[in-house]
Parts: C-alpha cells; sequence; structure tokens
C-alpha cells in the first residue's frame, strides 16, 4: 500500500505540476506538429530523465531540513513561501492576455529535451515545495525505496502528461491560451491551499 500511495503522489504531483501551458509541453506539441509524434516522445523522455534527477534532489533537501529538529519549523515556513509565490505566479499567468510563443529547437528531440528539462529552474523549487508539504501532512515516507518509488512516479507523471501533448498536440495548440488561462488560476487557487495548509500547520 505504501508503495502504491507513494508512486500515486509523485504521479499526480509531477503531472499536475507539468499540466498548464509552458515551454517544455508546448515545445513537445510543436515538436510532434513540426516533426512527429516518435520525436516529440523522445523529447519527452529526455524531459523526464531530467525530472527524475530533479524530484531526487529536491527530496534530498526536504530530507535534510527534516532530520535537522532545529529546521523543521523552517521547513514549514519554506513550504508555505514557496507555495504562495506559487499561487500568486501562477495568478499571474492567468491573467497575462498575450500569446506565448513556441519556438521549435532544431536538433535531436531526446537531446533537446534533457537539456531544455536541464534548465527550467523552476522545477525543485516546486518539488521542494510539493515534498515539503506531503511530509508536513505526513504522506511522505522517507526511506529510500519509498523515495525511489516517488521519484519514478514523479518522472512517469511527467512523461504521461507530456506523451499527451504530443499526441493531442492540434487540439492544444488552437486552444492553448485559453488553457493556459484556466489551468493557471486552478493552479494559483491549489497552490494557495496548500499555501494556507501550511500556515495553519504552524499555528497548531
Amino acid at each position: 500500500m505504501s508503495i502504491t500511495i507513494h508512486f500515486l503522489l509523485g504521479f499526480i504531483t509531477s503531472f499536475l505540476g507539468t499540466l498548464t501551458p509552458s515551454m517544455l509541453n508546448m515545445t513537445t506539441a510543436k515538436i510532434s506538429l513540426t516533426k512527429s509524434k516518435a520525436d516529440a516522445i523522445k523529447f519527452a523522455i529526455g524531459v523526464s530523465l531530467v525530472v527524475l534527477i530533479q524530484v531526487y534532489v529536491a527530496i534530498l533537501f526536504t530530507k535534510f531540513l527534516r532530520n535537522n529538529p532545529a529546521f523543521v519549523q523552517s521547513l514549514q515556513k519554506i513550504a508555505m513561501v514557496i507555495f504562495a509565490g506559487l499561487s500568486f505566479y501562477f495568478y499571474r499567468e492567468s491573467k497575462k492576455q498575450k500569446e506565448a510563443t513556441y519556438k521549435e529547437r532544431a536538433g535531436n528531440s531526446f537531446v533537446v529535451g534533457l537539456l531544455l528539462s536541464a534548465l527550467n529552474m523552476f522545477s525543485i523549487p516546486f518539488y521542494c515545495g510539493v515534498t515539503t508539504a506531503l511530509d508536513v501532512a505526513g504522506w511522505l515516507k522517507f526511506s529510500q525505496f519509498n523515495i525511489l518509488i516517488f521519484v519514478i512516479g514523479s518522472a512517469l507523471g511527467t512523461f504521461t502528461l507530456l506523451a499527451m501533448y504530443a499526441s493531442y498536440a492540434k487540439i492544444i495548440q488552437a486552444k492553448a491560451k485559453g488553457l493556459a488561462k484556466n489551468l493557471n488560476l486552478i493552479l494559483s487557487i491549489l497552490t494557495g491551499v496548500l499555501a494556507l495548509f501550511t500556515l495553519l500547520k504552524l499555528w497548531i
């Protein structure tokens, strides 16, 4: 049961975190349209492999703070600040009216996926906030095996979402602006709720 829970936690949080139209998933759609779905899948694999590392680094950081009692309150405050910041970021993005442009990247799609994912500095702070909130809630267990399952779930969650962008590229491209606005608003609400939940945990 613990294995299933940790896999689902990783999968769902990663899937939701990649849901809103962004550089990575819209590039996946663009590659699918301009090259092929197979190239888009290669790109998605490259992105997902980097996510494995990013999630593991985020968990190590959270685990370090958790194992040092003096940092426990700091851990909760960090989670609250991260989620409050994410909530504001997603809300601001939902209000933007200009349509983003996504340039096609030349070269091997798998390598491009690795590089663009590695350049995504938003990922580690996001997963730090997620793992911190899950730890505060008592859902994430820091045994090496559970961490591995969570990391694998996160990578597969990202890959599944990107594969969906590759498969439904034409539909997504046509509706990208509306999707971005609505999904960013939803994510703003979700991260805002997580920030409030963490704040309540500090008071209890």
